[in-house]
């Protein structure tokens, strides 16, 4: 197999894997939002086949390339058998992909300078991908020097601290910048390069590029699902992925942040729409989603525990409302009774303030890094004020509250202040959630009445107003 040939099986198997178990999770409903299914598919297909390699891992088998893809290709069938057959169940036509033809010329010109508009952005990626070494100091200081090692090893052996690996000297262990971050990253580069016959950085940064795509695509589903015409959705779906920081962590690729920031945005996504529709498939593909982001970095579990207070206001309002207010209060004590210094998953919390306020605004309002997104994300809240706690928006509205929360501690009550004061950790943390706050602006701006299809059931709405 030549290397060109490994690097497209490498993509292709885990996507198809995951794209049919994400038609087979949502049933008959799947197979009418096939970007839907090609978007969330990359990101659990890429789940699992680093689970693949950590079982193989585990039970001593090699990773050979041919055992690799009878997983994926194992893993399609079964999935691409439950789709199939939920095909009889599924109602005729394809309402997201159809609706198009039913617009005016005008929006379909719209929707058709937009998709030429994202095509050129990903193609000029896909080059700067295609040219590029390992250039990010997290990239080669924190997840590559994993992938490599695991990659000469064929098998997955410990990361410990520099300490421990001075004291115990054992040339089994190893070390780098990070060793505490998860290996699912790394363990995707491994996947391409034993695909690709060795190390080659410019084909192991392949799946950054595939990710933007798959993103690209899961937007935009959500976006027609929400409610959304196709020209205002690939509008919106241009925009966010022509956003300076996120074009350059492709480019740069890497590092965990466009992973993280896109598993943030999709699982958000997913959470928010199952809250209205209560379709147990999304449900599903969520859990998948938030399983993906909290085994991409430390903090992906503290970006996805920020779902929480959406599910459960989704099922019990006041609970929901109670839960954050819960957890501002907590915030509150510690910050008036705990301990100066307190470790916590990597970080340092602190019970002082750190102002980075200016640094902040510079990077967030100032330059060009985030276009216009936080400018509209303010002035769009501040006009739909009134329907922030409605029923149909109060989950999504938590969500970027607590989300807004995590960064306010993590900036300004953390270790992590000075990282925001030299600018090395600013926007690498906002473009976790970006997306997903671009996202949110765009449901506030569409009508706030939801489509006659995308009601919430009797019961949703009961428990939600209870």
């Amino acid at each position: 197999m030549s290397a060109w040939a490994g690097l497209l099986a490498s993509i292709a198997l885990p996507w198809i894997a995951g794209a049919a178990t994400v038609v087979a999770l949502r049933g008959a409903a799947g197979r009418h939002e096939l970007p839907l299914a090609a978007g969330y598919g990359f990101l659990i297909g890429v789940l699992a086949a680093t689970l693949v390699l950590r079982a193989a891992s585990f039970a001593g088998s090699p990773w050979h390339p041919m055992l690799l893809d009878a997983a994926m290709v194992a893993i399609a069938t079964i999935a691409g058998t439950v789709a199939f057959r939920a095909r009889a169940s599924a109602p005729a036509g394809d309402p997201v992909a159809g609706s198009l033809a039913g617009e005016t010329a005008p929006y379909r010109w719209l929707f058709a300078a937009a998709l030429a508009l994202l095509a050129v952005r990903i193609l000029g990626l896909a080059i700067e991908v295609a040219v590029s070494p390992l250039r990010a100091y997290d990239a080669w200081g924190h997840w590559s020097t994993k992938a490599r090692v695991w990659l000469e090893a064929g098998r997955l052996v410990p990361f410990v601290s520099g300490g421990t690996w001075l004291a115990q000297g054992d040339p089994g262990l190893y070390t780098d910048s990070n060793p505490s971050h998860p290996g699912t990253l790394p363990l995707l580069q491994v996947w391409v390069a034993r695909h690709t016959g060795g190390w080659n950085e410019p084909m192991v940064n392949a799946p950054w590029l595939a990710m933007v795509v798959a993103f690209a695509l899961a937007f935009y589903a959500q976006a027609r699902a929400a409610g959304a015409r196709a020209s205002l959705a690939m509008v919106a779906t241009w925009l966010v992925v022509s956003m300076p920081v996120l074009g350059q962590h492709v480019a740069q690729s890497g590092a965990a942040d466009l992973f993280m920031g896109a598993a943030y945005a999709m699982a958000a996504m997913a959470v928010w729409r199952w809250s209205v529709t209560r379709e147990p498939g999304m449900a599903l593909v969520a859990a998948l989603s938030v399983a993906a982001g909290a085994w991409i970095k430390i903090e992906g579990l503290l970006w996805m525990a920020t779902l929480v207070p959406a599910v459960v206001v989704a099922l019990h309002r006041r609970a929901g409302l109670i839960l954050v207010g819960a957890a501002v209060a907590a915030f509150a004590a510690y910050l008036a009774l705990g301990p100066e210094r307190q470790p916590m998953l990597g970080y340092v919390l602190r019970n002082r303030p750190v102002n980075v306020l200016p640094t902040l605004i510079l990077q967030v309002y100032t330059l060009d890094h985030w276009h216009l997104a936080a400018y509209a994300f303010v002035a769009v809240a501040a006009w739909r004020w009134r329907v922030l706690l409605a029923p149909r928006h109060a989950p999504a509205t938590l969500t970027v509250f607590c989300a807004l929360g995590l960064v306010v501690v993590v900036f300004f009550f953390s270790s992590a202040a000075f990282g925001v004061a030299d600018e090395t950790l600013g926007n690498r943390f906002i473009l976790h959630l970006m997306p997903t706050l671009v996202f949110y602006t765009l449901v506030l701006l569409l009508d706030p009445g939801a489509p006659a299809g995308d009601q919430p059931s009797a019961q949703a709405t009961k428990a939600a107003d209870a």
